[in-house]
This record gives structure tokens, C-alpha cells and sequence, in this order.
């Protein structure tokens, strides 16, 4: 899978090379699924201004915000045909994808809430959560099921 996001890579530089070739400006299409005023839509706002900024013009990034051109699950798909430039994805999208290095930023909700996770370093380990910690663990299917995040 590896290989097939680094070969999409490889071929929407290429394509992007030869759009520079002709003295066009490159159009980057970034996609996102969340809302301008996010911090993640603040981050694409931010990039396209300074991309454009800083390329002088030759570098246009159009931005599409709250899933206008594909939804969560067909993001990923796009970027792969070249149908899209950039993402903005969740790092959660990557394990199923065979990156599960990305798994370890879901983390933090194995613990249902902040004040458990500081309690002490035992408190850290999933062998001393509850039973119902320690069987949805087992079964991979802890990630988004906090309580709260205090």
C-alpha cells in the first residue's frame, strides 16, 4: 500500500512538472471534510495563502472545505487516482490503509478520561482498566469511545 500512495506521488509531481512546463500556474485541489473556521480548515486557508504567496503566483491551491468534493471515506481514493492534490485526513484513515504506526496517535482514548491517565504510571498500562477496558481492547475497538475529555 506503501508503494501505491509513493507511486500517486510520484505521478501527480510528474503531472504537475509538465502543467509548469506550459507557464500555467499548478492548481493544487485540497480537500478537506471539516469547516473553514476548524483548526484544520484554518490550516488549509493558511497554506493556500502562503503557497500562492511564496510561489509568486506560479502555484494556485484551490481549497474544498466540509466534504464539497468527497466524502470522508473517498478522500484517500481520490488522492490515489490523482483526482485531488492534498488531505487533510484523520491519522486514523492510515492503519486500515497498512501504515499502523498512525494507530499509536489513538492512544489517548484508551483511557476514558484525562484525571485516570495522570492517576499514575500503572494507570497507563490497558491491564489496569476496567474488565469492559480490558475486553474492547482485546477486540480493537476502543478508538472514540471516551467518556470525557477533562
Amino acid at each position: 500500500m506503501r508503494k501505491a500512495i509513493l507511486s500517486g506521488l510520484v505521478a501527480a509531481a510528474m503531472a504537475l512538472c509538465s502543467q509548469a512546463s506550459a507557464q500555467q500556474p499548478i492548481i493544487i485541489k485540497f480537500s478537506h471534510v471539516v469547516a473553514p473556521d476548524t483548526p484544520k480548515g484554518k490550516g488549509a486557508l493558511k497554506f493556500q495563502e502562503l503557497a500562492e504567496k511564496y510561489t509568486g503566483g506560479k502555484v494556485k491551491v484551490e481549497v474544498f472545505a466540509n466534504s464539497t468534493l468527497y466524502k470522508d471515506k473517498e478522500e484517500l481514493e481520490a488522492l490515489q487516482l490523482g483526482a485531488v492534490q492534498m488531505l487533510a485526513p484523520s491519522l486514523a484513515k492510515f492503519g486500515p490503509l497498512g501504515v499502523k504506526e498512525f494507530e499509536v496517535f489513538d492512544l489517548p482514548y484508551i483511557i476514558p478520561t484525562r484525571q485516570l491517565w495522570r492517576a499514575s504510571p500503572r494507570a497507563r498500562s490497558p491491564g489496569n482498566c476496567s474488565p469492559s477496558w480490558r475486553q474492547r481492547a482485546s477486540r480493537g475497538s476502543l478508538i472514540g469511545t471516551t467518556a470525557s475529555r477533562s
